[in-house]
């Protein structure tokens, strides 16, 4: 079992560097970038934290194909692995919906535009993908694996078709197990097995010894996934059209220091895991045992990051049982 962490690159590039550091001196397995357009540039970023780390692997992600050029990302990813050969991780998504429609960009096809991306990545950075007109003219250090970043069924089984591995969004945290389910069975289906794929799931983490600090302080986090959750899931969970609407002008705003005061704190136990270091401890224990290959930490982690995964590493090798939270 791997332990992860994901990193906003939302703060100073120097701060960033400092996260950085001490996850390599602790024992996360990967440190993810998210990727949003208002926030510091992911390649920018996982250089410098390529620079200060020696360990830890440096996930670029989640880029998706409505922003980023296959191309583009497979430069991006090739170039870095020069910094920090054999550990570059790549995830692919199709973005959020709203996001994108505040750029004037319109989502269409999202599985079919994720599978061209990821078959076209995969090609540039192979050794038959380095000749003709479309190429790199370098070559990347290592095999970056691919993990597709995946919320919907369609998405989930695109994952388990052609991913190296899937990054379950936490917007699944109320049921791992269904798209776990899924996931496995379109493995068999396919003839993969699932010794060569990796299934991950992100969940959103803040930790602090006052627990409504912790939830203040995930709010903003929720209320991004709630924005971009599914019709399917909004009925399911039955959520109010009203606060969607609200959180989604809100979160298109960027009016972080306000959007707590609509982000239910229902939603907070749904999409994440926030309060006390026990508390925190016996969720992130309870959704371990459901037989993930990794786990990732989602910011904000805590109302301090620095503090946060320090508690984080401390919990997550306690109830492992052992020194390391790295896996295998």
């Amino acid at each position: 079992m791997r332990y992860s962490i994901e990193i906003p690159p939302k703060d100073p590039i120097w701060r960033l560097q400092i996260y950085a550091h001490l996850a390599d001196n602790l024992s996360f397995h990967t440190i993810w970038l998210s990727d949003h357009y208002y926030n510091r540039n992911i390649a920018v970023a996982a250089t410098a934290m390529c620079m200060v780390t020696k360990r830890a692997r440096i996930g670029l992600g989640i880029m998706n194909p409505y922003i980023y050029h296959p191309v583009s990302m497979a430069q991006i990813a090739a170039s870095l692995s020069e910094v920090a050969p054999d550990r570059v991780s790549i995830g692919i998504g199709a973005g959020d919906r709203n996001l994108l429609d505040s750029l004037g960009i319109v989502q269409e096809r999202p599985v079919e535009r994720v599978r061209w991306a990821v078959r076209t990545v995969k090609e540039l950075l192979s050794d038959r993908g380095r000749s003709g007109s479309l190429g790199l003219d370098f070559k990347a250090w290592g095999s970056p694996p691919i993990f597709i970043a995946a919320q919907g069924p369609k998405m989930l089984r695109l994952a388990a078709e052609l991913g190296d591995g899937a990054l379950v969004n936490t917007s699944w945290l109320p049921n791992p197990e269904r798209p776990l389910g899924l996931i496995r069975k379109t493995l068999d289906e396919v003839g993969r097995s699932s010794a060569e794929f990796s299934i991950e799931l992100e969940a959103l983490v803040s930790v602090h010894e006052d627990p409504e600090k912790a939830r203040k302080t995930v709010k903003p986090y929720v209320g991004v996934v709630m924005q971009g959750l599914s019709r399917e899931m909004v009925e399911e969970l039955r959520i109010s059209e009203a606060t969607l609407r609200e959180i989604r002008s809100m979160v298109q705003a960027r009016m972080w220091l306000e959007i707590h005061r609509v982000v239910p704190d229902e939603a907070v136990e749904l999409f994440s895991i926030a309060g006390t270091p026990s508390y925190v401890r016996s969720r992130l224990e309870e959704v371990s045992s459901i037989g993930l290959d990794g786990l990732v930490l989602g910011g904000p982690l805590g109302p301090t990051p620095r503090k946060a995964m320090i508690i984080l590493d401390r919990i997550v090798k306690e109830f492992s049982g052992s020194t390391s939270a790295q896996g295998v």
